[in-house]
């Protein structure tokens, strides 16, 4: 790979959960991350974009409910890193492992402030690591650059890595880059000169870095010897011994387990009565189990038998009361006087003409009641002998149970006895052997810092060499800026040919905003935002193919978030575009669209055949489907909130099991 260029390279991304860990690995090149909304794609790049400094991370639901905390393993300027973060507390330190992540656990992690309005820690600030892992200068600019007598502020990765991702709201929008907040939009600008070597102090800047990259390599370089005066001093094991001695500690314990695993089975299968009895008490439990089941349904049958008898009885009486005081009134006249008319009323041609029975009813509901309550009384009584049974061949049954029981415990004493003292000693042994793992393990930390410090002096002269020939290549030809936007721009206008927009003519990069100018009219004038849209991402595109072939402070890294934005490939949340102009550039065109993929993929083989390391990852809610076949392996994730095809439905892909 080509050196002197800062190259940033994400290898995976692992959202440590509570559940399971979710994984997305990356390749050099294009990466797409695709599917339907609500899936948890964008916090794919928002993952990444706070593993990288962001002061916040905005989390869905599933996340904050399946998540612990999120790492990553990146390389940078081909040097392998990990960097670990918990998503709830931002404040916390960001601890930054060197090597993979396979080996993490071996070495010390650095724990790095965020950002700079905390207290630094020993280790500094997250921004000044990966200042000096990229090997970009450390500076500080003027607040104004208009005013002599302006505020210094120091310049962040964070507003370096503003050139390096092209958010979901800046996918073309007018605010681009700070459009007309003037603080902003300046603190960018001055950026951009920083990133493309265009300040006036780029050849103090430089020299200033080179001195700071020399002190920091002495200082190394007294740091290792004191450290390994120390270790030889105190007889501490080389780094080979170390790992020989925890490799047989390993194969010891190993070895151990085996015979621990081998004396328990023989301890469980070792005896054929054991095995019998075992079986028998299952089959008596089960047997004890179901009678109980019989017996606590006999208690509720013989229950609500008692509550009805005792309705049917006090029905019984009332029926007989009525009986009682028909008695005492005595029987009715055949007629009497209507109290109304006078008139003479026959309650025989009544009863006639209404069928109404003159018996005696009370005592027929009466008798009806008396035998369903003789019929409960033996339905009560069957039940209860049914209860005495149970409860007798219960106690039989606990009485097996329990001579059982006590067999078995004699037979495990029996059967167990001889293998007691050789499973304690294995034990035993095993915990020696773990608490000596363990101080090997924390050995080999140390003796990895030492290597890590030497590994750090080794870097820093590397990066001493190339600062020294970028100084010199400064002083002898410092870069212009019309240079330098006029190569920008080339490379726009060669996109927007490859796009075939409509009306593709007086394509550059405006120097009062340093944004695309499109027709003569400045980026945050026109009103399409589809083709505001293509315009960003090719503007950032030019960016990263303009980084490819010049030396400059940007890395080689772009992440995209919603290429289809305003291009007819998303909901219509988005307002900050004129319709009929979208229709008039026809940005819904699906060869526009393709074409902007094909595009991304022709930089990245043009990067991999300079040599240079160059990584694009796009975020989308679909892909085109010639892209979908052509470049098929660059697809890193694809989600589905339906799970159709057994795609995962989403970044967490198990949050149906989660309850709200």
């Amino acid at each position: 790979m080509e050196k002197n260029k800062p190259s940033l390279l994400i290898e995976q991304l692992v959202l440590v959960g509570k559940r399971k860990n979710y994984v997305i690995r990356f390749t050099q090149g294009v990466n797409i991350v695709y599917g339907d909304s609500t899936t948890g794609k964008s916090s794919v790049l928002e993952c990444i974009n706070y593993l990288l400094g962001s002061s916040k991370f905005v989390y869905d639901r599933e996340i904050e409910l399946s998540v612990r905390f999120i790492m990553m393993e990146v390389r940078l300027n081909s040097l392998p890193y990990v960097i670990k973060r918990d998503i709830f507390k931002p404040n916390e330190p960001i601890e930054v492992y060197t090597g993979e992540l396979n080996s993490i656990e071996l070495t010390f992690p650095k724990k790095l402030t965020p950002n700079f309005g905390l207290p630094e820690s020993g280790d500094g600030f997250f921004s000044d690591f990966m200042m000096t892992a990229l090997n970009i200068p450390n500076i500080k600019m003027r607040q104004s650059p208009s005013k002599v007598d302006s505020a210094m502020v120091r310049l962040s990765f964070r507003d370096v890595f503003k050139y390096c991702y092209l958010k979901q709201d800046d996918v073309g929008s007018k605010a681009l880059l700070g459009g007309n907040n003037y603080v902003v939009a300046t603190k960018n600008k001055q950026t951009f000169k920083y990133l493309f070597n265009l300040l006036d102090t780029n050849v103090s800047d430089a020299q200033g870095d080179l001195s700071s990259l020399v002190k920091r390599r002495d200082s190394q370089k007294e740091k290792y010897d004191v450290v390994s005066d120390f270790l030889r001093e105190t007889e501490f094991k080389s780094e080979s011994e170390l790992a020989d001695a925890h490799d047989v500690v390993a194969l010891q314990e190993e070895s151990l387990r085996q015979q621990l695993n081998t004396i328990n089975a023989a301890m469980i299968a070792g005896s054929e009565s054991y095995s019998f009895l075992k079986e028998t008490l299952l089959e008596i439990s089960a047997r004890i189990s179901l009678m109980e089941k019989d017996g606590a349904a006999s208690e509720r049958a013989v229950d609500r038998y008692v509550r009805l008898r005792n309705d049917y009885q006090t029905d019984i009486e009332k029926l007989k009361s009525i009986r009682t005081s028909k008695s005492v009134i005595g029987e009715q006249s055949d007629s009497f006087s209507c109290p109304l008319c006078d008139s003479t009323v026959n309650l025989e041609n009544i009863k006639a003409e209404f069928s109404i029975d003159g018996g005696d009813r009370a005592a027929q509901e009466a008798n009806v009641l008396v035998k369903r309550v003789r019929d409960l009384k033996d339905l009560i009584q069957r039940e209860q002998d049914k209860q005495v049974m149970l409860t007798s061949e219960l106690k039989l049954l606990n009485e097996d149970r329990d001579r059982a029981r006590r067999l078995l415990d004699d037979e495990t004493k029996e059967m167990i006895t001889p293998y007691l003292s050789e499973r304690d000693g294995l034990s035993a042994e095993l915990a020696k052997l773990g608490e000596s793992r363990k101080q090997l393990h924390q050995a080999i930390k140390v003796r990895n810092q030492q290597k890590g410090i030497l590994a750090e002096i080794v870097t820093l002269d590397e990066r001493i060499a190339g600062m020294q020939e970028k100084l010199e290549t400064l002083r002898a030809a410092a870069p212009s800026l019309e240079g330098v936007l006029s190569k920008i721009g080339d490379f726009l206008s060669a996109y927007l040919h490859r796009v075939r927009i409509k009306d593709q003519r007086d394509v550059s990069i405006s120097k009062r905003s340093l944004l695309p100018v499109l027709r003569s009219r400045d980026y945050s004038d026109i009103t399409s935002g589809g083709l505001r849209t293509i315009l960003s991402i090719g503007f950032y595109l030019s960016l990263l193919e303009t980084a490819i072939d010049s030396s400059c402070n940007l890395p080689t890294f772009l992440m995209v978030d919603t290429v289809g934005k305003y291009l007819g490939k998303t909901q219509k949340q988005y307002v900050e575009t004129n319709t009929t102009e979208d229709r008039r550039e026809e940005v819904s065109d699906p060869n526009k669209y393709l074409n902007m993929y094909s595009y991304m993929f022709s930089s990245a083989d043009r990067a991999e055949k300079k040599g240079v390391s160059a990584q694009i990852i796009v975020v989308d809610n679909d892909v085109p489907p010639t892209i979908q076949t052509q470049f098929g392996d660059s697809i890193v994730a694809h989600f589905s909130s339906e799970g159709i095809d057994d795609l995962p439905k989403g970044l967490i892909d198990d949050a149906h099991v989660l309850t709200y």
